[in-house]
């Protein structure tokens, strides 16, 4: 059976890319996959996204709009969609019309030739001064605390549903993306990389470098290191001394 594919779209005051980006979705995931939904999420914007998502709707019979109760957060709106999806695959795509055509559309070609479908850039050096140092010492730490030699954890990444309604995420914030991949790489999950370029403005842009974030991610690999790590090591410790 072909896969199918829901595509998230989380959106906070889009009001300008939010269109431009489910159009471009509409295109791209249509030339690579025949059974796809986008389900647009509005975690609380206070600009027209809301209205627009609306319209999309009634425009397009593949686009659903759910909206959050206020703003909470990406992994939030992450954990959501996947619970409101009805497709076999699941991928988020930001509403800020920041991902090129070509690159969502070179993942989605991979779909189905592992069980998980992730990606990293291929001009890594568009992240300029300390976002780029931060970007490879949070990939080596990752690669050394787990035991794994990936080349990103933070790409844009193809999940079968099931999987993540059985292994769901425990934050709302930045750090789901890398606590999804490594429950996936645990679980024994087929992965294949591909190579993509980024858009440069949106590299340069990012907010996601700030403190608020940088203590949310580390709350999660901690709390995912304790997991996958530690708390399994004690559990088969004990079951030894029985």
């Amino acid at each position: 059976m072909a896969p199918s594919l829901s595509v998230l779209v989380p959106a906070l005051n889009e009001q300008r890319d939010l269109e431009p980006t489910v159009r471009q979705l509409i295109r791209v995931v249509g030339g690579v996959c025949e059974d796809f939904e986008i389900i647009i999420v509005n975690d609380g914007s206070t600009d027209r996204t809301g209205a627009i998502a609306q319209q999309l709707v009634q425009e397009e019979p593949r686009v659903r709009f759910l909206e959050n109760a206020g703003n909470m957060g990406l992994g939030y709106s992450y954990a959501r969609g996947v619970r409101e999806a009805s497709k076999t695959h699941f991928v988020y795509v930001p509403g800020d019309n920041t991902w090129p055509e070509s690159s969502i559309g070179e993942i989605l070609r991979h779909l189905g030739k592992a069980d998980v479908v992730t990606s990293y850039a291929t001009n890594p050096d568009v992240r300029v001064g300390f976002r780029r140092l931060v970007s490879t010492a949070y990939t080596v730490a990752l690669n050394a605390l787990f035991g794994h030699r990936m080349r990103y954890f933070n790409g844009l990444s193809v999940y079968p549903r099931e999987f993540l309604l059985t292994r769901p995420i425990t934050t709302w914030g930045f750090g789901f993306q890398a606590e999804t991949l490594l429950k996936a790489l645990d679980a024994g999950l087929s992965v294949v990389e591909v190579g993509v370029p980024i858009d440069e403005a949106a590299a340069r842009k990012s907010r996601a470098l700030s403190l608020r974030n940088f203590l949310s991610v580390a709350k999660t690999v901690v709390t995912t290191f304790w997991t996958l790590r530690v708390a399994r090591r004690r559990i088969s410790a004990s079951a030894g001394l029985r």
